[in-house]
């Protein structure tokens, strides 16, 4: 298996961020040649270099993003079916087009076809989430120089969505929009060590109000499993850690931003658990 590497980089994308132009390793671009640099295409939002890529990190992207599928296809993989080309389709697509990522233009991009192979792929195919998540964190267990100094982070992830029935859709407070809006919340479990992060689990999650008696005929249109309970933000967290420490991912810290109100408990479940101990959590987070 091979360890995760990072791309070399000339800035950190995070110090990229803080400055208009960015460009080659110790070079700072005087007022004089913010024209020129415009010009050049350091201005464009779309231009690597703008982000601290090197010229060696785009030389090996491409050959990079292969491996990376090569190591993850058997996850979208049936004992009958290998779509997996769909999901490599799909990666090219999200890195190189600059224009609307819809599936038709995705398709119509990378295929030069509607978009009838693609969309099912990612709509309806039954390849499942944790597989990836699974070898993600295989890897982070593979690789000896992240034995120690990672820190996962639990937090949410609101994503709007339109008027049809969509599972789990409510409209809650949105953050980032600064509206209540018609959203999915995702709970997501990050690992983050240096310059490396992954989102290593995630669970979507239900709003108290899909499993009453008014919801109970979409539950069934949209095939959600009867079995299926309301869980709240923390108690899906705690499943989430539970599941990574069980599987070996190391990490030092647990950090969380406040989700339901349950905090407290949260860190109560997580003692219990044997997950976490003191030194595990400092006294100024929120878990």
């Amino acid at each position: 298996m091979q360890s995760w590497d990072k791309l070399p980089l000339e800035q950190s994308p995070a110090g990229a961020t803080q400055r208009q132009w960015v460009g080659p390793p110790g070079e700072q671009l005087a007022d004089n040649k913010t024209a020129e640099a415009a010009e050049s295409g350091l201005g464009d939002l779309h231009d690597p270099r703008r982000w601290g890529l090197s010229a060696e990190a785009l030389s090996t992207v491409g050959a990079r993003l292969y491996e990376f599928w090569l190591r993850f296809r058997d996850c979208c993989t049936t004992r009958t079916r290998d779509t997996s080309a769909n999901a490599y389709n799909y990666l090219r697509g999200q890195w190189t087009m600059d224009n609307a990522r819809n599936f038709a233009n995705l398709a119509r991009n990378m295929t030069g076809d509607d978009g009838q192979a693609l969309q099912p792929f990612m709509s309806n195919s039954p390849w499942a989430g944790q597989a990836v998540f699974g070898q993600i964190q295989a890897e982070i267990q593979a690789t000896a120089a992240l034995a120690q100094g990672s820190t996962l982070i639990l937090d949410e992830r609101a994503d709007e969505k339109a008027g049809t029935p969509n599972a789990g859709a409510s409209r809650p407070y949105k953050g980032r929009m600064g509206k209540v809006d018609l959203c999915r919340v995702d709970t997501c479990l990050t690992y983050a060590n240096g310059g490396l992060w992954a989102m290593v689990d995630g669970e979507l999650f239900w709003p108290e109000e899909w499993f009453g008696e008014a919801c109970a005929q979409t539950r069934h249109e949209l095939g959600i499993p009867p079995e299926r309970t309301f869980e709240t933000k923390s108690a899906l967290g705690l499943k989430m850690v539970k599941r990574v420490k069980a599987n070996g991912v190391p990490f030092d810290l647990l950090a969380c931003d406040a989700l339901d109100g349950r905090e407290s408990q949260l860190r109560a479940d997580l003692d219990t658990a044997g997950v976490l101990d003191a030194a595990q959590v400092p006294a100024d987070t929120n878990v």
